[in-house]
């Protein structure tokens, strides 16, 4: 007995390895790389947005949970629920509480780590149901947790919880079609709420694979089990309706407001396609506008096909299984296809953001083909030999169109191969230690791909945003405990469009894939630097700052010398702000200062103005300033005077005797240089209007020896400040260019009258009623009396969520939105205190729908249960 139950023992510790080794492998393969590389994660879209979502998720859930409602760190304003739903709902995130706010990268790192792990764990799960040999389950597994999918799309950490769930939803489908229990209902759930964007695409996928294998099913169970397969999962997706609901209403006025052009054309050649199976098929370029990462390592590859050359499986199935990937493999690169995966958008960066499932579609037929046990004939190896040397032939021969394919990762490719070859026609079922050889090359070639791809690319330091976010939100805390008022707070720098999130205050920069797409076609024509799903402050005036209520800017200060390198904050991305160091100084701080803009108006604002639909000129931005200035007073003033250029100095350039403000380069070889020279006779503030064609490519700019950073998005038109209250200093604007020709006659030089806009706007500011902002979701108002009918508007963005009461009564907004965008209502002659209070009404009727969804399941569950006793119940024999 003894002899039994130790050999019990030992046999169920070894099965707990493997599972144990599924997830422990991939995650120290992943994690090992940072630690010898000396990496942080911090990269692309993870660096610059992703970390502001999660740092203000830790700051507020436990601490301001509504304002995951609502935030105005969200640019100017906006719903928190689709973000959420996007970028912050994966269970893993709650991880981040164990870390101190200074490790917050390195959090995320263990978090991406502990995904990918789950990934092996739950893909490993569903093969060894599969295959009897646990090293091929575990080889599948690690090929699937480290595919060319993940090592691309590790730092998109919100789309890997998919990842971990597709092995469990198509293991529940395989139950349900074998009539056993399953968690079909859970996981849809879990799949729509950890990301509903991926999420959708593993659900779809799980429809397909569901048809692909129906047909197989008795005649007499089709419709039953296809009809409890649709029923359960309608259950698990009305379970999330909380989500969905406002996810789908966000949507439609965001992204899913623009519609993207369908044809039958391809994104590119599928031929090409065929290097991305090389290792190391990734870089920078790839994940802008390259090709979907469909990386599953050599060996498998090969085995895929191998499962079409198998003896032992019927026609039939293989028919099924091969439309179906015909299927995958064209949506990569067909364009209705690419569309219908991508929610009727193309991508905008990471092509092919559904191929996971492509991927672990390929090793489940790998794994297939390996359970078959069957002796491989000299005509299978010699198809796969012929498969496997034209792909390295077209690999070598195309490799200076691709800067991916290196030399290290064609022979990386080519070795592979060649193992994967020697494994299948002289290995496999030969040889007692087939299984672990498979595995070990299996991983060797894992860590080599993952060595290769991550090689590629550039991770920021740890301590560059640990130093920007410690010393940004030191100084806005300090501002927020001297003025509780209810205000805007910019800087003339910027680490991410995001910042605000980070460092906790209400700005106007914004980087969401959710954005309102009123606000955004605002900010572009006001001429702030944007585009289809950011925007910046840069091209800010101080004519914006007092009207969008900016009342405090953070500066750099300069005059860091006693502290380490290590501990100084980067301006990488500076603006040309000089207007913005005339406000007033509030506090120096070791390395910001904190300035203060007297004339910022307050976030709502009483205007005798009606409202109006604005007509904007995209081409005319002062004008556009000048019409919300107009807007918001009364005023008739032109702030804005254009003015002419001065005489152009010339160095190895030469200018047209038509138009004196386009020029040539005269020798290649020479650096060539425009330079105006300029002294302002007034203390008012100077721009260039840029246009969006002339940017970094075309010149370097600097002004009095200052380079100016021209970097554009969309190509969007932009102020740049030359200076302010210099009056009779040199004003020195250079021009480099980086072209043969420059053509400058789309540039304007304008002059900002700020005395005539100061005394407006302080007129305009007196009698303003106070708010503040009780709550994330709350809105009050001073006691104040109107005299005759006004109109209450706002820089708030208006959104159908907003409730306003005056005296605790509901009064109608005004259907016209101010500056074609804000929230604004009409006040009666009298005396108003006003109460504005975000009622999210889409989240409370999802959260309905919800609950009674959760109802009717339970009751369904329990008497299914009764039913399931009262069948089970004999009465006893007397």
């Amino acid at each position: 007995m003894l002899k039994f139950l130790n050999s019990r023992h030992i046999a169920i510790n070894r099965k707990n390895i493997f599972f144990w080794l599924s997830f422990l492998l991939p995650a120290l393969i992943f994690l090992s790389y940072f630690f010898y590389s000396k990496n942080g994660v911090l990269t692309v879209d993870l660096g610059q947005q992703y970390v502001d979502f999660l740092a203000f998720f830790r700051r507020n859930l436990f601490s301001h949970p509504l304002r995951l409602i609502y935030s105005f760190s969200n640019g100017l304003g906006g719903s928190m629920l689709a973000t959420d739903a996007y970028y912050l709902c994966s269970p893993f995130n709650l991880l981040l509480f164990l870390f101190p706010q200074h490790f917050l990268p390195q959090a995320i790192l263990i978090i991406i780590a502990l995904k990918i792990g789950a990934a092996g764990l739950s893909s490993y799960y569903y093969w060894k149901q599969k295959i009897t040999n646990h090293f091929y389950a575990l080889a599948a597994s690690s090929a699937y947790a480290l595919s060319g999918y993940v090592i691309g799309n590790h730092y998109n950490l919100m789309w890997l919880d998919s990842v971990i769930l597709l092995p469990l939803l198509i293991n529940a489908i395989d139950r349900l079609l074998a009539q056993r229990k399953n968690k079909l209902i859970l996981i849809t759930f879990l799949l729509w709420f950890t990301n509903f964007y991926t999420g959708f695409m593993a659900l779809a996928f799980g429809l397909l694979y569901l048809l692909s294998k129906i047909f197989f099913i008795n005649k007499q169970e089709r419709l039953r089990l296809n009809w409890i397969y649709l029923r359960k999962s309608i259950a698990g997706s009305f379970l999330d309706a909380f989500m969905l609901f406002p996810v789908l209403v966000e949507m439609l006025q965001g992204k899913a407001s623009s519609t993207a052009s369908w044809n039958l054309g391809w994104q590119f050649s599928p031929v090409e396609q065929l290097t991305k199976l090389a290792e190391g098929a990734y870089n920078f370029h790839e994940m802008q506008e390259g090709m979907p990462n469909i990386y599953l390592t050599m060996p498998f590859l090969l085995l895929t096909i191998l499962y079409f050359l198998s003896k032992k499986i019927n026609w039939q199935r293989k028919l099924a299984n091969g439309i179906l990937l015909i299927f995958l493999i064209a949506s990569l690169f067909w364009t209705p296809l690419v569309l219908l995966w991508h929610l009727g958008q193309f991508p905008v960066w990471y092509p092919g953001r559904f191929s996971f499932v492509l991927i672990f579609f390929a090793l489940n037929l790998g794994v297939i083909a390996l359970e078959q046990k069957e002796r491989i004939a000299y005509w299978q190896t010699g198809l796969l030999t012929l498969f496997s040397l034209g792909l390295i032939v077209y690999i070598v021969f195309n490799a200076s169109h691709f800067d991916f394919l290196t030399e290290d990762a064609q022979i990386a490719t080519g070795a592979f191969l060649a193992l994967g070859i020697l494994f299948i026609g002289f290995i496999y079922h030969q040889h007692s230690f087939a299984a672990p050889f498979f595995y070990l090359v299996i991983e060797l070639e894992l860590i080599v791909n993952l060595v290769l791809s991550l090689g590629n690319l550039a991770y920021q330091k740890n301590s560059d945003y640990q130093n920007f976010t410690t010393n940004v939100s030191q100084t806005v805390q300090y501002a927020n405990q001297h003025d509780s008022g209810f205000y805007r707070t910019e800087k003339t720098f910027y680490r991410s469009d995001d910042d605000p999130f980070s460092a906790g205050y209400y700005g106007l920069s914004n980087f969401n894939s959710i954005s309102d797409q009123k606000v955004l076609n605002l900010i572009s024509n006001l001429g702030f630097l944007n585009n289809s799903n950011s925007y910046t402050n840069f091209g800010g005036t101080t004519l914006t700052d007092d009207l969008l209520g900016i009342k405090y800017y953070l500066l750099p200060n300069d005059e860091i010398t006693t502290l380490k390198s290590g501990k100084q904050m980067k301006y990488d991305n500076s603006n040309h702000r000089v207007d913005a160091s005339d406000y007033h100084l509030q506090k120096r701080f070791a390395q910001l200062y904190l300035v203060k803009n007297n004339a910022a108006l307050p976030l709502l604002f009483l205007t005798s103005q009606k409202t109006q639909k604005i007509n904007f000129n995209s081409l005319d931005i002062t004008g556009n300033q000048t019409k919300f200035l107009q807007a918001v007073t009364g005023s008739k003033v032109q702030p804005f005077k254009q003015i002419n250029w001065p005489k152009a100095k010339l160095i190895n350039v030469t200018s047209m005797k038509n138009d004196q403000l386009q020029y040539n380069r005269k020798n290649n070889k020479q650096i060539a240089r425009i330079i105006f020279n300029f002294k302002p006779q007034t203390d008012d503030s100077y721009y260039i209007e840029m246009p969006g064609e002339i940017d970094d490519n075309a010149i370097s700019m600097t002004v009095n020896g200052a380079n100016i950073n021209l970097a554009v998005r969309d190509q969007n038109a932009r102020l740049i400040n030359l200076g302010s209250h210099q009056r009779g200093q040199r004003l020195q604007v250079t021009f480099e260019l980086k072209k043969d020709k420059l053509d400058l006659s789309g540039i304007h030089f304008w002059r900002l009258n700020t005395q005539k806009l100061e005394q407006i706007i302080h007129r305009f500011k007196q009698k303003q009623p106070n708010f503040k902002q009780t709550s994330a979701l709350i809105i009050k108002s001073n006691h104040f009396t109107t005299k005759k009918m006004m109109t209450l508007a706002s820089t708030i963005p208006n959104n159908i969520n907003w409730l306003v009461l005056d005296n605790g009564k509901i009064i109608n907004k005004n259907k016209t939105l101010f500056m074609n965008a804000f929230l604004n209502f009409k006040l009666s002659p009298g005396k108003h205190q006003i109460t504005l209070i975000y009622v999210p009404w889409v989240l409370l009727l999802g959260m309905l729908v919800s609950l009674i969804s959760l109802t009717i399941l339970l009751i369904c569950k329990k008497k299914a249960a009764v039913s399931a006793n009262s069948k089970t119940f004999t009465r006893p024999t007397v």
